[in-house]
């Protein structure tokens, strides 16, 4: 797979490409006209080109990610920017080595399905025996740790809204029209080749970027040459109908991601490109283990990272006499094989697995370290953060490399990376206290993982101004970040806010405020432990008035939701303990939790039902004794039960 697919980025200016004679007949792959292209089954995500777009377009879109987080209308056969639909959020530089590939749209087919805004236009126009050469040159990404947002926290006009922008592709390409079969390189089509002057780029020459300006970047640029930031492709999340969950923390994870091509249904992704034609190498569907193997003998590197995806994935199973060290062993070589060929074919993700897989061989560390970093290069985020690990934490630290390949590995997305950059300002390693830049490096990152809508984050941001240790104690500012916190769905951070507004700190008292921030943190559905803490607050009534009806309604809530907390809120209906007494809730509560396993609820409830129902509690009490409590065993034999015929 062709790293300009897995990478993307933003610019601005355009032009228009030039027409020739309409074909007088389709091919196989001009069959599928843009409007018999649907999109694939069970891909959501996508990476159109955007070279297509008009200059307007280009200038609306690039307005849109500095404002904000673009959002789309996309089907995978058209794209329409809405650039008066906002949703908050920004997106960072990252740079990359520099990648350079001609892709050839062979057909109508092809253009229409490759080039999202104007391909069908141009499709009309191009010959039949003439292909469309798009040179495209990779320097960085433009990208966003939001990896979700639901339509709730759209505003403005939205309607169609499908999609917004995580990342950008950002570099320069050429469009030519050339000939099905001819082989050109990128100079030729920006008309620096020796073929510059031929027929067919006289006929129709676009491009955006300065060639020799992409040509001097590297992946340490902290921001793109000026003639070398121009929209190559976007990766696109889908918009959920819902606000996603964000975690506490984020949490890294090693384990392999096969490519899964967004292509239209009927075509697959080869030399760069959604295509009908399979007599080439292409990249496999992910679970298909035969095409994998036989499209990575081929050539695709996308499949080599599938099979090695598949492969890893697999059961060992050793038979008789057989070692289980040998066979991880022999595993791990192919392993090494298939990602060290992906690799080298511009899949940023094999480069990160063969990392593992060299450690796991017990290679040398400057080679486990070497995978990381072409990882990183590529612009995989993971790759960057495992790598600070070895410079942050390794034999020999080297804090200003850590930090440096964390910094990047935030700009890249990786939202785990942008937390332990700021704890590696505000917890040094060292152990002595940090320095006023560091706090202050280290509340910008927090700050900015904010934006991103991270609650953990937030929460960090408002603790560190509540408690006033590392920053001057702000309550003005702990209560906003508590709120953003809350805003995302972490109640701890409600409950907290819900406090501080009661007490009138941070923002003038304002009861009805406070009970509103109450009861976000313990929700009628989804009630989370926080319920507990506002639970304990209301029956205590030391830092608000005292209110145990509503806190076994918070306890009762949280059992309701996630099961915990369930005894202790029935035992409060059973004893009339700060609520009024309620035998027939506590019997259901202790019924609801028996009959999901809960042995001490079995006992209470039979214990309860042995006036009214000997049977039914004799019954019970059976239950727990084939369950292994010796309570309940006495019990069921006391009721003329033998415990010797109890089954477990």
């Amino acid at each position: 797979m062709s790293a300009l697919l897995v990478a993307t980025g933003v610019g601005c200016g355009a032009g228009t490409v030039g027409k020739a004679v309409r074909p007088t007949s389709p091919t196989a792959g001009e069959a599928l006209g843009a409007a018999e292209v649907k999109c694939r089954e069970g891909v959501s995500d996508a990476q159109p080109l955007v070279v297509d777009m008009s200059s307007s377009a280009r200038v609306d879109l690039e307005v849109a990610m500095r404002e904000g987080l673009a959002v789309v209308a996309y089907d995978c056969k058209s794209m329409r920017l809405l650039p008066a639909c906002k949703l908050s959020g920004s997106y960072k530089f990252a740079g990359v080595s520099r990648k350079e590939e001609v892709v050839k749209l062979n057909d109508q087919g092809e253009i229409a399905a490759n080039l999202p805004f104007n391909g069908v236009k141009i499709a009309g126009g191009i010959d039949r025996d003439a292909a469309l050469d798009l040179a495209l040159v990779l320097v960085g990404k433009q990208t966003t740790p939001t990896d979700g947002a639901g339509r709730p926290e759209l505003t403005g006009r939205c309607d169609g809204a499908t999609h917004f922008v995580r990342s950008a592709s950002i570099g320069a390409f050429a469009i030519g029209v050339g000939t099905r079969g001819e082989a050109r390189v990128v100079a030729d089509v920006f008309g620096y080749g020796a073929s510059a002057n031929s027929s067919s780029q006289r006929q129709s020459m676009n491009k955006d970027g300065d060639l020799a300006e992409c040509r001097g970047a590297t992946p340490d640029d902290v921001k793109p040459p000026a003639q070398c930031r121009s929209a190559i492709r976007l990766e696109l999340v889908p918009i959920m109908a819902t606000a996603p969950a964000s975690p506490d923390a984020p949490a890294p994870t090693t384990e392999p991601i096969a490519i899964a091509a967004s292509c239209p249904a009927g075509m697959s992704m080869a030399a760069g490109r959604c295509t009908a034609d399979t007599s080439g190498p292409y990249v496999c569907a992910a679970g298909d283990e035969a095409q994998c193997d036989a499209q990575c003998q081929k050539g695709s590197a996308g499949s080599c990272h599938n099979l090695g995806v598949l492969l890893q994935g697999k059961k060992i199973e050793v038979v008789a006499g057989g070692s289980t060290v040998q066979l991880v062993q022999e595993r791990d070589e192919k392993l090494r094989k298939l990602f060290s060929t992906a690799c080298e074919g511009g899949v940023a993700e094999s480069c990160d697995r063969l990392g593992y897989v060299r450690m796991s061989l017990k290679a040398p560390r400057t080679e486990v370290q070497d995978a990381w970093q072409r990882a990183c290069n590529l612009g995989h985020g993971p790759g960057c953060r495992v790598l600070a690990g070895d410079f942050l934490h390794g034999a020999a630290p080297d804090l200003a490399r850590g930090r440096g390949l964390l910094d990047r590995a935030c700009k890249l997305g990786d939202a785990f990376s942008c937390g332990s950059l700021a704890d590696s300002f505000l917890k040094p390693s060292s152990g002595s206290a940090p320095t006023p830049d560091e706090v202050a490096q280290g509340v910008a990152v927090f700050k900015d993982a904010c934006a991103a809508r991270r609650r953990y984050a937030c929460r960090e941001v408002a603790r560190l101004y509540s408690d006033g240790k590392l920053v001057a104690k702000d309550d003005v500012v702990a209560l906003e970040y508590h709120e953003k916190s809350c805003a995302t769905g972490n109640t701890l951070s409600c409950f907290d806010a819900g406090l501080m507004v009661f007490a009138g700190r941070g923002a003038a008292k304002d009861v009805a405020r406070a009970e509103e921030l109450f009861e976000r943190t313990c929700p009628t559905v989804d009630a989370g432990s926080a319920c507990a803490d506002a639970a304990k607050v209301f029956r205590e009534g030391k830092l608000v008035p005292k209110d145990t009806a509503r806190a076994a309604s918070y306890m009762e809530r949280m059992c309701a939701a996630s099961g915990n907390g369930c005894m202790q809120v029935a035992d409060m209906y059973l004893d009339g303990k700060d609520v009024p007494k309620d035998r027939d809730r506590a019997l259901g509560l202790y019924e609801g939790m028996c009959t999901k396993g809960n042995g001490t609820a079995c006992l209470k409830l039979a214990d309860q039902l042995q006036r009214s129902d000997k049977a039914r509690a004799k019954e019970i009490y059976g239950s727990t004794c084939g369950q292994g409590l010796v309570e309940g065993c006495d019990k069921f034999k006391k009721l003329g039960g033998d415990p010797a015929t109890v089954k477990p």
